[in-house]
């Protein structure tokens, strides 16, 4: 599906006046865990299905426009006027970075380096007055089969790769077919975890160190769970209640250290996405969202037809008061 069908698909789905206002469209569904157990019941451990017909070796290099760039301030003395301007800037003409530099993590040279750096980051460091263990762990939800968490791996990223999923069948299959990153690794950077990324009860607070990377749950989500209940901008507590998205943001958000990025990809474009994912579509009015996500992107990837969203997690009020304690 094109940006251009989702867009017209979302229209006729959500805009109050549509003639579809009190129908559903025929879409799977997807918000249903005993969905995913049937559907995964006649896979092999060999089988791979790659949401968005992309995996990992499409997004190595990404080709973009910036759609929208809200945030991202490093400097205290520009003005509330300054950073609103730059807010409402969009650059134009296709630029390109590296994943690596989107997800702001490191990818070396060798995979025998990426091990020792890993190796090197198991040993606690003092950082705010606390021993942590750093890391650049990466989180993938609603995993499936998808060859993305070996790619991160082949390509030198750090790691761990965390695969999250609601289908016990499935995480059982993709841990079969990764015996040689697990129980056969000699330094073992790979783990499947089955949960329900709408809570992520498995994972402890500011445990993500790397970033959380979505490749087609929230999309499929988005398309399943049918139409806004309200015409309003923001979306009720009733309804957030509803919406398992909200749920798998807030999860999210718990999880991730401070200063990390949350990445997923849609079709669909940010008036509609916002809502689910945030309650509203006045990102750079709204003072809540600011306390939750510091910086908030959206780029299109040119060469595969689809948006990168990416929200990277405020920091906590402790960090940002010794920012201006510094100054």
């Amino acid at each position: 599906m094109s940006l251009r069908t989702r867009k017209l698909v979302d229209m006729l789905q959500h805009h109050p006046a549509s003639f579809l206002r009190n129908r559903q469209l025929p879409v799977p569904p997807y918000h249903t865990p005993d969905y995913w157990m049937r559907s995964h019941k006649e896979l092999t451990p060999d089988d791979v299905h790659e949401w968005g017909g992309f995996d990992l070796m499409g997004l190595l290099q990404l080709n973009y426009e910036t759609i929208l760039h809200y945030g991202g301030y490093n400097s205290a003395s520009k003005t509330l006027v300054e950073q609103h301007q730059h807010q409402q800037e969009r650059d134009d003409g296709v630029k390109m970075m590296s994943f690596a530099e989107c997800m702001n993590i490191s990818q070396l040279s060798s995979n025998e380096d990426a091990i020792n750096k890993y190796n090197e980051l198991q040993y606690p460091i003092v950082k705010t007055d606390k021993h942590i263990h750093d890391n650049e762990s990466i989180l993938l939800l609603g995993c499936g089969n998808s060859k993305m968490g070996e790619q991160l791996l082949i390509n030198s990223f750090v790691g761990p790769v965390l695969q999250v999923d609601i289908s016990s069948t499935m995480i059982q299959l993709m841990t079969q077919r990764y015996q040689k990153y697990l129980n056969e690794a000699s330094v073992k950077r790979m783990e499947f975890i089955v949960d329900d990324a709408r809570g992520l009860t498995a994972l402890s607070s500011d445990s993500i160190g790397g970033g959380v990377l979505d490749k087609g749950l929230i999309d499929v989500l988005h398309c399943s769970i049918g139409k806004f209940s309200n015409v309003d901008h923001n979306i009720t507590t009733t309804d957030a209640d509803k919406n398992p998205i909200r749920h798998i943001v807030d999860s999210v958000h718990r999880v991730l250290q401070p200063s990390r990025p949350f990445i997923f990809f849609s079709r669909s474009e940010p008036e509609y996405i916002f809502r689910r994912t945030l309650g509203t579509q006045h990102v750079t009015s709204d003072s809540r969202i600011e306390q939750q996500w510091k910086e908030i992107q959206v780029l299109k990837l040119v060469d595969l037809e689809i948006l990168l969203y990416r929200f990277v997690k405020a920091d906590s009020p402790g960090l940002r008061r010794k920012k201006v304690r510094n100054s």
